[in-house]
Formats: structure tokens, C-alpha cells, sequence
């Protein structure tokens, strides 16, 4: 299921031209990742980092059978970068 998540969120991100690099997380990917989740039904959380439990600021997108938490990070530049690999999805268990 995440390869398969991970697939759709690479090819909604290159429809929206961001291409293979996903810097400028904040400004430009998560929103555009925040937007691919509310039009598929889910609800759309924003974790800071001193709450999450990667430690990483995440976005936390939830439906009734589903969680998926999108962390992101600097990279050594001081650029934010997601890096679509470490998404977690938790799957609830009635699902």
C-alpha cells in the first residue's frame, strides 16, 4: 500500500511540475500534497516537530481507516525537502 500511495503522490507532484526534487517542502510541496489528500476525503493535521513522533514537523493526513504522516526536514543546505520514502501509513485495525 505505501509503494502504491508513494506512486500516486510522485505522479500528482509531477502533473503539478515539481518534478523529481521536492524542495521548497513547505512553501510549495506541502501544500500541494495537503491538496492531493483533501480531494481524496481525508482530513489534513500539521504536527511541529516537538509533537511528532519523528521528530520531524509532519503532516498528518487521516481518514476513517487510514493515517498517513508526511514528515519533513532541512537538508544540510537549509532547504526543506520531503522525502516521500519515509511516509509512514498506518492502517486502522477494523481495516
Amino acid at each position: 500500500m505505501k509503494e502504491g500511495l508513494i506512486r500516486d503522490l510522485e505522479a500528482f507532484l509531477q502533473q503539478e511540475d515539481f518534478g523529481k526534487n521536492w524542495d521548497g517542502a513547505y512553501q510549495d510541496v506541502i501544500p500541494t500534497i495537503r491538496t492531493y489528500f483533501r480531494s481524496r476525503g481525508f482530513e489534513i493535521q500539521d504536527v511541529s516537530e516537538w509533537d511528532s513522533t519523528s521528530r520531524e514537523p509532519e503532516l498528518i493526513a487521516s481518514k476513517t481507516d487510514i493515517t498517513v504522516r508526511v514528515p519533513w526536514s532541512e537538508d544540510r543546505n537549509g532547504r526543506s525537502v520531503v522525502q516521500l520514502h519515509s511516509i509512514q501509513v498506518q492502517l486502522s485495525q477494523s481495516a
